[in-house]
């Protein structure tokens, strides 16, 4: 997860990307001690990708409300593809 970066568009129209941090990740894995990662990517769960992407958007600096509010105005969450590196587009 580190290294991703979330992009959560509010049914108002506001649009946030934030990037998942180790802090980020580090909480998640408090908030959800029952669910791996790799269970997580695989199979994702409505409620644990929100909270993720609340955490994100929240730590990014954006001020949101709490999660229970917060949640009630999303439309979407994806996971924004991670760009190519530079050496990686130079050895192509």
């Amino acid at each position: 997860m580190i290294g991703m970066t979330l992009r959560v568009e509010m049914l108002d129209g506001e649009t946030h990307e934030a990037p998942i941090t180790y802090g980020v990740a580090c909480r998640w894995e408090d908030h959800h001690p029952q669910l791996s990662v790799g269970q997580f990517l695989e199979d994702m769960k409505f409620k644990a990708l929100a909270w993720l992407a609340w955490d994100a958007v929240r730590t990014s600096g954006v001020t949101v409300e709490l999660f229970p509010k917060w949640i009630e105005k999303v439309g979407d969450i994806t996971f924004v593809p991670k760009e190519k590196s530079k050496q990686d587009a130079q050895s192509t």
